[in-house]
């Protein structure tokens, strides 16, 4: 495929939404590209600020903690991306998020004031909390606090 074509649709996708550098060579393989052109779209989008990974992970970050998604979550997803734990956690540290809030926002969200009717129904908040990503020292304050 030409070069051209390939930058005009980097621009295209680009202009949707924030896209890591493993995604973008994902869709470009797509499209058909070979791994030089995919190397030289890449860094095209770089060298004109199109593409960038720090804007692109922080994006992600905020967006899961808007949805109300704790750290495990965050990671796996990040890891899909090929970013380490340590530059998620250091965003993440960059962003002051406090995932304890996160934790008892979700859990307040989910349950409200609803009091918990016996174990069965205790499991059942924690394995939610859980599937958020939260972690088990995060889930057992928030259920201690809403007891």
């Amino acid at each position: 495929m030409e070069l051209a074509a390939l930058k005009k649709a980097a621009l295209n996708w680009l202009s949707r939404r924030e896209h890591s550098r493993s995604e973008f060579r994902r869709k470009l393989q797509l499209k058909g590209a070979s791994p030089a052109e995919q190397a030289a779209v890449l860094n095209w989008c770089e060298e004109h600020g199109y593409l960038n990974e720090q804007r692109f992970l922080e994006m992600l970050l905020r967006h899961r903690c808007q949805q109300g998604y704790g750290f495990h979550h965050v990671l796996r997803e990040c890891k899909q991306h090929e970013y380490s734990e340590e530059q998620v956690a250091s965003m993440a540290e960059q962003l002051e998020i406090d995932w304890w809030a996160l934790a008892e926002a979700a859990y307040q969200k989910k349950f409200a004031d609803k009091a918990i009717a016996d174990y069965q129904d205790k499991m059942k908040r924690m394995a939610y909390l859980q599937r958020r990503g939260f972690s088990s020292e995060q889930i057992r304050a928030v259920l201690s606090n809403n007891s």
